[in-house]
């Protein structure tokens, strides 16, 4: 039905090319991501940039800055990204933070707790493993196209971390996609190390899910965004077999 919903409002608003990735998507697809994890009571040393940005939980009105198409002409992943947004902000997760400059809020994430679990799971059918009561998920990074050249998400992510650390939590978590690997440097370099491997394959509507334990030098000594590629593509097959 989630599907279905999205679906529907590509359409609407005629945006065919967008629409027919994301059935290519559901009716064949093979996908690795990394799960990295911190402990949110270590402060953070490396040197990170940043950029004055205040983060706070979204508010009702502030949604559609995110969601909102123009009738055609935007690119597709920014018009898969937004129609994401759109579910996501109407699904009944409530930890959606968002950053905000002088122009108003830019970027868009997701601090879920184990309280929201049952939520959680109706909305990405099993994608992410329940959190433990001590948990939460980062999820859902999004900044507007026109901010993107701005060091947004750093500043956000660590401000997450403490208020991660504010609510009381002993580590968050994330699933990267292998085909990332530039932004799996980054979270290696602020300290996140690897825990899990999900393999997510989807044939004709039907999805099936693998995670396999990864040892933290996994990935952390790779010297190539390659080698991470290479690593993926071999976890896939273990996996499969």
């Amino acid at each position: 039905m989630r599907n279905t919903r999205r679906a529907l409002w590509l359409l609407r608003k005629r945006h065919f090319r967008a629409l027919l990735r994301r059935l290519r998507r559901w009716l064949w697809y093979d996908g690795v991501a990394f799960g990295l994890a911190y402990d949110p009571r270590v402060t953070v040393t490396a040197r990170i940039p940043r950029t004055p940005v205040e983060v706070r939980p979204i508010r009702s009105d502030e949604a559609a800055v995110f969601t909102a198409l123009p009738p055609g002409g935007t690119p597709r992943v920014e018009a898969l990204t937004r129609a994401s947004a759109r579910h996501l902000l109407e699904s009944g997760l409530t930890t959606c933070y968002v950053g905000v400059t002088e122009e108003g809020p830019v970027y868009m994430q997701f601090l879920v707790t184990a309280d929201q679990n049952k939520r959680l799971a109706e909305v990405y059918g099993g994608l992410f493993p329940p959190l433990a009561d001590d948990e939460g998920l980062l999820e859902f990074a999004f900044t507007l196209q026109q901010h993107r050249t701005r060091p947004v998400m750093p500043t956000v992510l660590l401000r997450l971390i403490e208020i991660a650390r504010e609510k009381g939590l002993r580590r968050v978590v994330m699933y990267v996609h292998a085909d990332s690997p530039t932004l799996i440097r980054f979270y290696l370099r602020v300290g996140f190390v690897p825990f899990a491997v999900r393999v997510e394959r989807s044939r004709l509507l039907r999805r099936r899910l693998q995670f396999r334990p990864l040892t933290p030098d996994a990935i952390g000594g790779l010297a190539e965004p390659g080698d991470i590629n290479a690593l993926a593509e071999s976890l896939s097959r273990f996996a499969a077999s």
